[in-house]
């Protein structure tokens, strides 16, 4: 049986709605009826429901197979697992948002800080980076950051919150990796699954 760590949340309804529209209505309805169950068996897979930041771990350390995830996670944590596919699904970007544009910005509000360093090391811009679980938006109202870096889907919330995108950095979407060691005893499972998927 193979086992698969799924993203809680926004990936979610993201991977559900393709299977849905595209996929295997045996793991859609089993997935979707979950209320807070976090293993849900189905067609012979174990889906494990997991945080998000989660993910990798689960992959990586072997008590999953496989794992849905997105690329943010992945550029921000660098797991040591094989990814395997770009999923047409979970599609959003990085981005430097703030209440006025700045010709430099000093301090930055993220739970991205690798990414946000990455960037900025990249442009030759030194930053102070100010690492946030949540709400990050709120550090550039109240004046904790010049600006933040978050996930952009929409933009609905940074408007809300009276802020704009100043800069479009990657492209973010989902990603379908593999623990190293299943990715060999586990192949043809594997494989299997990815045409279920009906990815090219």
């Amino acid at each position: 049986m193979l086992t698969i760590a799924l993203s809680k949340g926004r990936l979610l309804k993201s991977f559900l709605d393709y299977l849905n529209k595209n996929g295997h209505p045996g793991w859609y309805g089993s997935l979707a009826n979950a209320q807070r169950e976090l293993l849900v068996e189905t067609g012979g897979i174990r889906f494990l429901l997991v945080k998000g930041d989660d993910v990798p771990t689960y992959v990586e350390e072997g008590t999953a197979d496989l794992g849905i995830t997105g690329s943010d996670i992945l550029a921000e944590q660098a797991p040591d697992v094989n990814e395997l596919l770009k999923l047409p699904f979970g599609e959003c970007h990085f981005a430097i948002a703030s209440k006025e544009e700045l010709p430099a910005y000093r301090t930055i509000a993220t739970k991205y800080v690798n990414v946000t360093q990455d960037y900025f090391d990249r442009e030759g811009q030194p930053v102070k980076i100010i690492k946030l679980n949540g709400s990050v938006e709120l550090a550039a109202v109240i004046g904790l950051a010049d600006a933040i870096v978050d996930i952009v889907q929409s933009g609905e919330t940074l408007r809300m919150n009276g802020l704009s995108e100043r800069i479009r950095l990657d492209d973010i979407s989902a990603r379908l990796i593999a623990n190293k060691h299943a990715f060999f005893t586990k192949s043809a499972d594997i494989r299997s699954f990815i045409n279920e998927l009906q990815v090219n």
